[in-house]
């Protein structure tokens, strides 16, 4: 039977709570890092489609879609109306531009009588939800760090 030290043991558990807590870290700053997220979609006749991407000033987001009619309402982080757009059966290809930080609502229902295949790419940052996977990464990390000092401590 191979007998571990109890430094040995102390720099093991002390190695891998720091990386728990090195990775949870690095996820935090990370997922507040806006990255470009492509969406295909179809959205049938009568329906609703609602994206709320997360962006920081200055990001940007385009909607194309095909021939269809279609209403489109984008609205700023403060619920102002930045776009109220009524398509007639033709392409719709626009860009905007953030002019703050936080959720943007693009809300596009489909009031014709074809399919609208929808084609949104914008700049978003990861969900608040992620954050509790996050502390639980530097939690758990704290944890194997003090279950490493018990074992030193006990003689």
């Amino acid at each position: 039977m191979v007998s571990i030290s109890k430094k040995a043991s102390l720099i093991i558990f002390f190695a891998a709570g720091s990386i728990f807590i090195g990775i949870g870290i690095a996820s935090i700053i990370d997922s507040n890092i806006p990255r470009f997220v492509q969406i295909s979609e179809i959205i049938k006749p009568n329906q609703t489609g609602i994206f709320t991407p997360d962006m920081n000033t200055g990001n940007i987001a385009n909607i194309f879609f095909n021939k269809s009619n279609a209403l489109v309402i984008i609205k700023d982080p403060n619920n102002a109306v930045i776009l109220n757009k009524t398509q007639d059966n033709k392409i719709f290809n626009n860009t905007i531009k953030s002019d703050k930080d936080g959720k943007y609502k693009i809300q596009i229902s489909n009031t014709g009588k074809t399919a609208l295949g929808l084609k949104l790419g914008a700049f978003s940052k990861a969900s608040p939800i992620a954050f509790s996977g996050q502390m639980m990464l530097i939690i758990t990390g704290i944890i194997i760090i003090g279950l490493g000092i018990r074992m030193k401590k006990m003689d």
